[in-house]
């Protein structure tokens, strides 16, 4: 028990910058104050919103107001929603009607001004923005609800689109 690394390490808790067995001294730490902290954080907050992007419910409206970009899509969506009362069965006939083929997409503007890209396959939409390509993405079953509630609001349909409906059903 003679040797350096054999000796009883001391429990004390000296100033020794020489020992790796100091323990830290709060007395002498540098804590800052509450507003400080405060300050940290909210500039943290603005520094992390500032650069993310936040998908708005009219900036989703916006785009699932094209359809699916198939000829007469959003017709076909409109009887979906007058012949179908089961949500999960309206979710799976939006799938098969966005993605009848596969996957796909297009180029979307958001109503910032900023553009991205709009893809969707099997399992939902997702609203990519540029030049971060940040990332949101939408279910089905969420996408549904969304339309639901256009549907019920009268936002989905544009004038327009109820004109050729009413000379189709009549």
């Amino acid at each position: 028990m003679g040797a350096a690394h054999e000796q009883p390490e001391s429990a004390g808790g000296g100033n020794d910058p020489d020992r790796a067995d100091l323990q830290l001294n709060f007395l002498e730490a540098a804590i800052p104050t509450e507003a400080q902290q405060i300050e940290s954080i909210d500039q943290a907050e603005n520094e992390k919103s500032s650069s993310a992007f936040v998908l708005s419910q009219a900036d989703i409206e916006k785009a699932l107001r094209r359809g699916s970009n198939f000829e007469n899509s959003k017709l076909r969506i409109w009887e979906i929603y007058q012949t179908q009362p089961d949500r999960k069965l309206r979710a799976k006939a939006l799938a098969k009607e966005y993605a009848p083929h596969g996957p796909g997409g297009c180029s979307h503007t958001y109503l910032d001004g900023s553009s991205g890209w709009l893809d969707h396959d099997s399992k939902g939409l997702t609203f990519e923005h540029y030049p971060d390509h940040q990332k949101i993405f939408l279910r089905w079953n969420q996408v549904e609800k969304y339309i639901d509630l256009m549907m019920q609001a009268d936002r989905y349909l544009t004038d327009k689109e109820k004109t050729l409906l009413n000379c189709i059903l009549n």
